[in-house]
């Protein structure tokens, strides 16, 4: 994993990001991938690339209703674009219940090789993870591979959130952050 970088949305990934939209086949995963809202157009990256870079980084000063500002990088393995990964700079309502400071996803055809754990360890030694010192990360209550992710990084859990009955329950977990290998809380 040592060859997996986080890097800033950039034009210069079009092509790969583009073919991993197109890897996935549900639409709240193809809305997780470009991480717009769910009311995001899915074709988006496709009709206007560069304008949609400029949404992404723009994420990280000017949060549309209902968000909250982020940073967001990509996963880039071998030149290739393999996930994404976001850490919320606060949370609001919503995301101290169920969504975290961080979320991520990782391309269906770079799934279960680790990156999803290298990315988030990455994440975790960022400024920005710093800044907030003790992060919340959630996963769905089943999703076992998202779980021994958050483990890996230092995961502690805290409980189970029910959001209703059409929605998956969220298991949240903390985690301190750490910059060049020292934890800060």
């Amino acid at each position: 994993m040592s060859q997996l970088r986080l890097v800033r949305p950039h034009f210069q990934f079009k092509d790969s990001h583009i073919a991993g939209l197109h890897e996935f086949s549900l639409d709240s995963e193809k809305l997780a991938w470009i991480y717009l809202g769910d009311a995001a157009p899915l074709d988006t990256p496709v009709e206007d690339f560069e304008k949609y870079v400029r949404a992404l980084l723009s994420l990280e000063t000017i949060s549309p209703p209902g968000f909250v500002c982020s940073t967001v990088y990509w996963a880039e393995y071998q030149g290739q674009v393999v996930g994404r990964i976001s850490i919320r700079h606060e949370l609001n309502d919503f995301l101290r219940k169920a969504g975290g400071h961080i979320g991520y996803i990782v391309r269906p055809s770079f799934k279960r090789r680790g990156f999803a754990t290298e990315m988030l360890r990455q994440v975790l030694s960022t400024e920005r993870a710093s800044s907030i010192g003790k992060v919340l990360v959630t996963c769905d209550e089943h999703n076992t591979a998202s779980e021994k992710t958050i483990l890996k990084n230092g995961g502690v859990f805290e409980n189970v959130a029910d959001l209703g009955p059409s929605r998956p329950k969220k298991k949240r977990f903390w985690i301190s952050c750490s910059v060049d290998g020292q934890k800060l809380v």
